[in-house]
């Protein structure tokens, strides 16, 4: 069966690597597209919207999920709480994959970050770096965010309190429970973060580096193919891909 797809964020980088994935790939195919100047026919007829796009474009692709009953898979960041909370009260009639990064390797990492956390413990200090290229404009990257609060939480932290986003205006030595967030804009990079785990005479890193945006693409189409057999709820993409932990 061939699954439809409706595109939201079509003109965007992780949109334009979807197009190019599903031009080669018979399983699915491309039934609608929106962007911010043009967005979907009323009444198409799809399997799952999938959604790359901006806050705003986020609800009007969650609206048309809703009001045909069918899948959303998105991987919009940047969400204030009231959109977060109107996600998470869609899931109760459709079923919703939200993630930060669809990268297998990705989640992967998340894993593997919050074992170190739990296990290397308070003597080694968090922080935090991703590089993106210069037209990104949330920062720090949802996926940054992501991984301050996994490992914030394997060490039984706020990630509220904890992560750090600025150190310029208090000079003072860290405290064990800060986990500091790293930001570098520039060049074409589609995605690098690391996690460093800084110890009194070594260190650990943890890194991913993305080098081509079509990972992206295949995980989100991943994600749709699995999600269409599932109730409704939120939907977690690293259980979807790597399994339960």
């Amino acid at each position: 069966m061939t699954l439809g797809l409706l595109l939201s964020g079509a003109s965007g980088t992780v949109g334009q690597a979807l197009i190019d994935v599903v031009a080669v790939d018979p399983d699915y195919t491309i039934v609608g597209t929106a962007t911010s100047e043009r967005f979907f026919e009323p009444d198409l007829d799809a399997d799952v919207v999938v959604d790359f796009s901006h806050p705003r474009l986020l609800e009007r692709s969650l609206d048309y999920a809703l009001r045909h009953r069918i899948p959303l898979v998105t991987g919009t960041t940047g969400l204030d709480g009231l959109l977060s909370e109107r996600l998470a009260e869609a899931a109760r009639s459709i079923p919703i994959c939200h993630a930060a990064n669809f990268s297998v390797g990705v989640n992967l990492l998340l894993r593997l970050a919050a074992q170190a956390a739990r296990l290397l413990g308070e003597d080694y200090d968090i922080e935090i770096a991703e590089i993106h290229h210069r037209r990104k404009i949330d920062a720090p990257s949802g996926t940054a965010l992501a991984l301050g609060r996994a490992v914030a939480a394997a060490r039984g932290l706020s990630a509220g309190d904890s992560l750090i986003h600025d150190r310029t205006r208090h000079r003072i030595p860290r405290s064990r429970q800060e986990i500091g967030m790293g930001v570098l804009r520039g060049g074409d990079v589609a995605g690098e973060h690391t996690v460093y785990f800084l110890g009194d005479g070594e260190r650990v890193e943890l890194s991913h580096r993305a080098t081509d945006r079509q990972i992206f693409a295949r995980g989100a189409l991943l994600a749709a193919s699995r999600v269409i057999d599932r109730g409704p709820g939120m939907v977690d993409f690293s259980e979807l891909v790597l399994g339960e932990v």
